[in-house]
């Protein structure tokens, strides 16, 4: 079960499985197996060469990985390239305040400027700055839950989206990463998510956003030029259009009529021929047999179901 996905500088994919407990990593162009492999498969652990339904894996410029371990375990941990394990930080604490303490890792960013890692605390609401070197600096909060998070260069903050716990709606949120305030609030409007749960900006082209809860909408916040409104903010967006996965029940109806008919027809077919065909015992069994039987042996089985 894929939950977070990340591409680093060298085109290389990272996909955390929080079924597998492991994180995997693929080579651009070699899709067929992973070329570094972290955890064990279908094996939960809080050890260095375990993990618990891990959330979120980020890659520095040094080619360091930091992997949010995460649902069950409260920690970063960091890995080098082939996969050997440096340290581990961040403690449970199951209420915020606390620099490092942490409930749920649910996302990373990476800040490659400042050399640092944002940790987003799901339960507690926050987002920790993290220095390579293990080190919490600081602590930003944000209304309710924080689900998912992502940095922009540009404008030194993150974008942050939650789910609040009051009923009130869930945002898009900019944070300043100097003063860890947050500078504004998007879409402005009384639009709302449902349940978002990721959340990553193009640059110049917008933030996009996905939920994962009926009707499965992948929104997109477009990025507003300042120079084409006065009024715009350097980090301003709109929401542009909303992008749907989600197949209507008249649309599933007619596609489970139409591959019936194949069938039905097949059934109206055999039956006419049989009565045709009929002897004493009721039908033609040889017909039936060398028409619509077929002796199977065990390599026929082996190459229809194996995958």
């Amino acid at each position: 079960m894929p939950h977070g996905v990340y591409v680093d500088h060298h085109g290389n994919v990272f996909v955390t499985d929080v079924a597998r407990h492991q994180v995997l990593k693929y080579e651009e162009g070699k899709w067929e197996e992973p070329a570094l492999v972290l955890g064990e498969k279908f094996v939960p652990g809080t050890d260095d060469a375990h993990f618990c339904k891990p959330t979120s894996v980020v890659v520095n410029a040094d080619d360091f990985i930091f992997v949010g371990d995460g649902y069950c375990n409260a920690r970063v941990v960091k890995f080098n390239k082939h996969g050997k394990f440096i340290a581990e930080y961040g403690s449970l604490a199951e209420e915020g305040g606390k620099l490092g303490g942490m409930y749920v890792v649910h996302d990373l960013t990476i800040n490659h400027g400042d050399r640092v890692v944002y940790v987003a605390d799901r339960e507690n609401g926050q987002i920790h700055t993290m220095s390579y070197k293990s080190e919490f600096t600081a602590i930003a909060s944000v209304p309710g839950k924080a689900y998912a998070i992502d940095f922009i260069a540009e404008t030194r903050s993150i974008a942050a989206v939650n789910i609040s716990d009051h009923g009130s709606p869930s945002k898009v949120m900019m944070i300043d990463v100097d003063s860890n305030n947050i500078t504004a609030v998007f879409p402005h409007n009384d639009s709302s998510f449902v349940m978002p749960h990721a959340i990553t900006r193009l640059k110049n082209i917008g933030i996009y956003l996905g939920e994962i809860k009926s009707p499965f909408t992948i929104w997109k916040l477009s990025e507003v030029p300042p120079e084409r409104e006065t009024n715009a903010r350097k980090s301003d967006f709109k929401l542009l259009n909303v992008i749907t996965s989600q197949i209507p029940l008249s649309f599933v109806i007619v596609l489970i009529a139409l591959a019936c008919i194949p069938v039905i027809y097949l059934t109206i077919v055999v039956v006419i021929r049989c009565r045709r065909r009929s002897s004493g015992d009721g039908f033609d069994r040889k017909w039936v047999s060398e028409n619509f039987c077929r002796d199977y042996d065990s390599s026929d089985e082996e190459e229809d179901f194996s995958f």
